[in-house]
């Protein structure tokens, strides 16, 4: 499966899906960090692809996206 299939099966499965730099529980950028917290405070429930550990999401994503930055939240 092509990286850009993957994506929109991953957005389309998840009713929130936010792709960060980290996890949920141990983020690695404070960006990343604020959103998964202010999406706990509204009670939220949200999956989450970390791009440091999937390179191809990380290169990918923002071209189809048009945002050159992470985290991105759909």
């Amino acid at each position: 499966m092509d990286t850009s299939t993957r994506i929109s099966q991953q957005i389309e499965k998840n009713p929130v899906l936010l792709y960060m730099k980290g996890t949920a529980m141990f983020p690695q950028c404070g960006f990343s960090a604020q959103v998964a917290h202010i999406l706990d405070l509204c009670g939220v429930s949200f999956a989450y692809v970390n791009i440091l550990e999937n390179q191809d999401i990380r290169q990918t994503l923002p071209q189809i996206a048009n945002w050159p930055t992470f985290p991105q939240l759909y």
